[in-house]
């Protein structure tokens, strides 16, 4: 084996020769490095997208709930419809009935591919409007939607929806501020 100063001494003629032009060998590996450091969040960002995409269509739920007027639980019955609204987007648009009551909620849902997260937007005629950041839960997304709109209401209403193995789960709370009566309600959707 050379000591360091005998390789430093080697002549020019024993180094492996060269093909090809070095600024097009270095442009080359440049683009490569560049390509596979592009193409692996592109791929991350399609796959969640797609997850999203994957929960368009018409679904049906029928849950229970537990009336604050009454303590009786009583039956859920929703329709949701999920659409296909841009490249990173769905929207939701349902409806349930509970004791002879319609109650409308609307959203979106979206990959919010520069801040690398799902966000969700969720209003209802209740009053309620939330927003949440999604936390991926195995292969699902869970969204703990807060009100944005509760200063000054008669009612504090929390929500959360869960995307989880090609079902939607919808939980409520709705605490009525003046009376502290809470009513509650478990809905899971099928399509």
């Amino acid at each position: 084996m050379k000591s360091l100063p005998d390789m430093a001494r080697a002549p020019q003629h024993t180094r492996p020769e060269r093909t090809g032009h070095p600024r097009r060998a270095a442009a080359l590996f440049c683009a490569l490095a560049l390509t596979s450091l592009s193409v692996s969040p592109g791929h991350a960002a399609q796959s969640d997208v797609d997850l999203l995409k994957s929960y368009v269509g018409d679904w049906r739920g029928r849950g229970s709930a537990v009336l604050a007027s009454t303590g009786k639980e009583e039956t859920v019955v929703c329709r949701m419809s999920v659409e296909d609204t841009g490249a990173a987007r769905i929207t939701f648009d349902g409806r349930c009935t509970l004791a002879g009551r319609t109650i409308s909620v609307a959203g979106t849902m979206i990959w919010n591919e520069q801040a690398g997260q799902y966000e969700a937007a969720m209003s209802s005629v209740a009053s309620f409007q939330g927003v949440a950041i999604g936390r991926p839960s195995g292969e699902g997304i869970d969204f703990e939607l807060v009100n944005r709109n509760a200063e000054g209401k008669t009612y504090r209403i929390e929500a959360a929806m869960a995307l989880q193995d090609a079902q939607i789960g919808m939980d409520f709370e709705i605490t009525d501020l003046a009376t502290g009566g809470v009513t509650t309600a478990q809905v899971p959707f099928t399509q």
